[in-house]
């Protein structure tokens, strides 16, 4: 004897399974963060846009700096003068603190990425009060135990 299911377990059987760890990389790819609303992670999203905010901050004002910086090294080349070494060493530490900024904003992004892609992964891994880990000597003998619980108990 064949049973068909109904539309509506289809439906929820679908809706169930919807749920894709490919989806959710590349929401985060194209829109940084959308792989988070998707996985309902809500509450990370500021913290992404916080930490491009910070990187980016930080990756602008140096490169500001760096440009005037070297603008005013032509200006003291074009005139024959040499900038002093501690003058090249600040330009040297803008470089790099420029570009320590734009990896940052790099490793940001690429993340989020994972971190969307690992959430979805576990968007129904149940996560409640009966997991648990306890230590307990159970004979004499026995020095430790270790007993995991995965289940209801």
């Amino acid at each position: 004897m064949w049973v068909i299911p109904s539309k509506c377990q289809m439906d929820s059987i679908n809706k169930e399974s919807l749920h894709s760890p490919h989806k959710a990389s590349i929401l985060s790819a194209v829109l940084p963060g959308a792989g988070q609303f998707y996985n309902r992670k809500y509450w990370k999203a500021p913290i992404i846009y916080g930490g491009f905010a910070g990187s980016g901050y930080a990756f602008y004002t140096n490169y500001v700096a760096l440009q005037e910086t070297n603008d005013r090294f032509r200006e003291m080349y074009a005139k024959g003068k040499v900038p002093n070494p501690q003058e090249i060493a600040d330009r040297d530490q803008l470089r790099v603190n420029r570009d320590i900024g734009g990896l940052f904003f790099v490793g940001i992004y690429i993340l989020q990425i994972i971190d969307a892609t690992v959430d979805a992964h576990f968007y129904k891994f149940d996560i409640n009060q009966s997991l648990s880990l306890s230590w307990l000597p159970k004979s004499p003998t026995e020095q430790v135990s270790l007993n995991i619980f995965l289940g209801k108990r």
